[in-house]
């Protein structure tokens, strides 16, 4: 009973609002017939021919269709640029920080990248060499620590700040034969960014990681037993030499 008083005294009183606002109406519309401009312009329309008092109807007709169009499209335009104002500064203030980065491109790595690169490392017997830097088994493993080589030789990316949005860049291949990512970042999330073009074929990252791992153990390769014994030589003899 109380819920469907409540009812109808809310509708009596959006009743009572609206023939408010209907009356205000037509007293504004009674002042402006009664205005002595008015009067003077519908005097002056009446004292002309049939066809003239036609013509005056039409040309104030377009009039009134011209400034309601003017003001519809004045409304238009400041309601445009308020969507434009306050969205722009909500997704300015959504953007999502640098830190969370790097666990967005960790998912996008383990989910899209590395199922399409993992065929072609094993074809070019490859996962043997990620188990020799690694020190496990990749193939229990294998995405997981595969992103561990990749992010370790990646990471951190290159950000930028764009207002409304971040743009992270990062390089999967080698300066010389570079794999070059963009990601975008909008709104409290990281996406890959629209039309790139990734070559999933380009394992440059792991050549020049073979051809570093290459140089390291040539440098510090032990010396032969033959030389050593020859160095010692030496080095007596010079001592022996130096005793008066």
């Amino acid at each position: 009973a109380r819920g469907g008083g409540g009812r109808g005294s809310s509708g009596g009183a959006a009743a009572a609002g609206w023939e408010v606002v209907l009356t205000n109406a037509g007293d504004t519309l009674e002042q402006a017939r009664r205005h002595p401009v008015a009067v003077a312009a519908a005097e002056q329309i009446q004292r002309l021919p049939r066809g003239g008092q036609l013509l005056a109807v039409a040309v104030c007709g377009a009039l009134v269709f011209s400034l309601l169009s003017a003001l519809l499209n004045a409304l238009y335009m400041l309601a445009m640029t308020l969507s434009f104002v306050f969205g722009g500064a909500y997704m300015a203030s959504k953007a999502p920080s640098k830190e969370s980065f790097e666990p967005a491109f960790e998912r996008w790595f383990l989910e899209d990248y590395y199922p399409k690169v993992a065929p072609k490392l094993e074809q070019a017997s490859l996962m043997g060499k990620l188990e020799q830097w690694l020190g496990v088994n990749t193939r229990q493993s294998g995405a997981s620590w595969a992103y561990r080589f990749w992010a370790s030789r990646c990471l951190p990316a290159g950000i930028s700040d764009w207002l409304l949005v971040k743009i992270a860049r990062v390089n999967l291949g080698t300066q010389a034969s570079p794999v070059m990512v963009t990601f975008v970042g909008a709104l409290n999330f990281w996406m890959l960014a629209p039309r790139v073009s990734i070559d999933f074929s380009n394992l440059s990252i792991l050549d020049a990681s073979r051809q570093h791992e290459r140089a390291r153990r040539s440098t510090s390769a032990p010396v032969p037993r033959a030389e050593r014994s020859a160095e010692a030589t030496t080095m007596g003899d010079r001592a022996s030499l130096s005793v008066p």
